[in-house]
């Protein structure tokens, strides 16, 4: 596919945070020393996750195989608008928490439809004496001595239903493998979309991400596709790993992850390599080809 003016004008900066809007907000250079081997990526899956990294009330949803939306209580930090960029920015911020507030647990961003949510925790009702004590730690939380959450509060949120009968190359089918694995990170090598040129459709798009999602299986690896019809794009992705994946303090990758990033050197778009400035804030510096991303698995 040949991308036009139109294309590149309704594109630019919607994906700079990956379409799955869950992009670590980590700098694409700070990664862990080269590996070679073979190209199944899911070594990392070996290690248990520590007792914190384990999920609670969303993981009981998953158990459920819900056909129709579940809702959960949970305390909402922050909100971000439609605007392009906004579940990139959700994300962004969830990952500068990790080192800012460690306090604050189970972060998770949710898509709205209408833009984004970061929120903390999954509860059963606002009573919920887990979600009160939360709710007081978020609004007592501290960034540079200053209130960082004051106006903090418990909202009732649906979730997507994750039902049985999935794809198993779906990227949600990872959801039901590993119900109560978390973080779970994947590898965003593509996405599809019409960005609003109405190039287009949404059966084209499904179509080409899982036919790009073949093309991956049959060369060994573990692909899979996620399609977010609400914003008309569809992920193509590689690999699942655990918390191991990434050092939360240094931000250097697994050699499993960095050895994935040595065999896919750009991230496709429409299936073409992209350009993107080297520094936003001064485009005399030139461009480079946009890398793949690893971004969280959704949870729902």
């Amino acid at each position: 596919m040949t991308t036009n003016s139109t294309f590149h004008k309704n594109f630019a900066g919607a994906v700079a945070g990956g379409v799955l809007g869950l992009v670590l907000g980590m700098s694409a250079a700070s990664c862990g020393p080269a590996a070679t081997g073979a190209r199944s990526s899911g070594d990392d899956l070996t290690a248990p996750a520590p007792p914190d990294d384990w999920g609670t009330d969303w993981d009981r949803t998953v158990d459920r195989r819900a056909t129709s939306g579940d809702t959960v209580w949970t305390v909402v930090l922050a909100t971000f608008p439609s605007e392009t960029g906004s579940m990139a920015a959700a994300d962004r911020m969830v990952s500068q928490l990790g080192a800012l507030a460690p306090e604050l647990t189970d972060l998770w961003v949710h898509s709205t439809g209408g833009g984004a949510v970061v929120a903390s925790g999954h509860y059963d009702s606002a009573d919920d004496p887990d979600a009160q004590a939360n709710l007081r730690r978020v609004k007592g939380t501290l960034i540079r001595e200053q209130p960082a959450f004051a106006r903090a509060m418990l909202t009732r949120i649906r979730l997507r239903p994750i039902t049985a009968a999935i794809d198993p190359y779906s990227l949600m089918s990872v959801r039901l493998r590993y119900p109560n694995r978390n973080p779970l990170y994947t590898l965003e090598v593509g996405i599809w979309s019409d960005f609003e040129s109405g190039e287009l459709s949404l059966d084209e798009i499904h179509f080409e991400a899982e036919a790009q999602t073949r093309r991956l299986r049959s060369q060994g690896f573990e692909a899979y596709f996620y399609h977010d019809d609400d914003k008309r794009v569809s992920a193509v992705t590689v690999g699942v790993f655990d918390h191991t994946a990434i050092d939360s303090r240094s931000g250097l990758y697994s050699p499993a992850l960095q050895q994935l990033l040595e065999q896919f050197p750009a991230h496709l778009v429409n299936g073409e390599q992209l350009l993107e400035p080297i520094d936003g804030r001064n485009t005399r510096r030139g461009t480079r080809v946009q890398k793949p991303m690893p971004v969280l698995i959704p949870k729902r």
